[in-house]
């Protein structure tokens, strides 16, 4: 299936020269309740969960795509109000699981568990794929990874997956506002293969749409 990732045109293009994206971990994600989203009314469960939680962000990272990339939101939020770059890429439909949202925070029942402690690597998987239905315009798709060979920056570790054929890219598309020249960009690329283009909004519709016309993005 194809899917999507929005980036600073920054980071877009750091993504494209090193062939690669990063992974987030569980507790630098932007939703306070990734993984805790469980309704517990024991203080000591919450603070068994977040524990859970911390210990997983050690060893397990999160890649998210989304289904689509015409949101003008999802431009505005995560392409720096169209400024930036949205990667798409074909991956195996089995490697990436759809993001389930909901209006009321699940209880242990909802996850066919008495207590806590019977979580199964199933059920984490799911509290990993449950958010508030708030964030639905996203439409996301994840992959559940393992953190391996860490590369320190500005003394911090962070975690890359490089692209293969298990994530290929298949277009890059530009912002309605990128300021870069698009020769600049497909030299970047370096492959015909790949589709590159520039968005624009709809004239009809509250969506981006390609922009066609060439003269658009010299």
């Amino acid at each position: 299936m194809r899917l999507y990732r929005f980036f600073s045109a920054e980071y877009g293009m750091c993504s494209i020269l090193d062939r690669q994206i990063r992974i987030g971990r569980i507790e630098e994600l932007n939703d306070d309740f990734e993984f805790i989203g469980v309704a517990l009314s024991e203080k000591a469960e919450r603070l068994a969960l977040r524990n859970m939680r911390q210990r997983l962000s050690i060893t397990k990272g999160v890649i998210c795509m989304s289904k689509k990339w015409e949101s003008p939101l999802m431009w505005a939020h995560y392409a720096n109000s169209h400024k930036g770059i949205v990667l798409g890429f074909d991956v195996p439909d089995e490697t990436f699981y759809k993001v389930c949202y909901v209006k009321k925070r699940p209880t242990l029942g909802d996850m066919g568990l008495s207590i806590l402690g019977d979580i199964t690597p199933e059920g984490m998987k799911r509290m990993i794929l449950t958010k508030a239905a708030g964030w639905a315009y996203e439409q996301e798709y994840r992959a559940y990874v393992e953190l391996n060979d860490g590369i320190e920056i500005n003394d911090e570790v962070h975690y890359f997956m490089p692209f293969s054929e298990n994530m290929k890219l298949r277009e890059v598309i530009v912002g309605s506002r990128y300021k870069g020249p698009r020769a600049e960009m497909v030299a970047a690329v370096n492959d015909p293969s790949v589709d590159v283009y520039m968005a624009r909004g709809s004239f009809e519709k509250f969506k981006m749409v390609r922009q066609r016309q060439k003269s658009m993005w010299p």
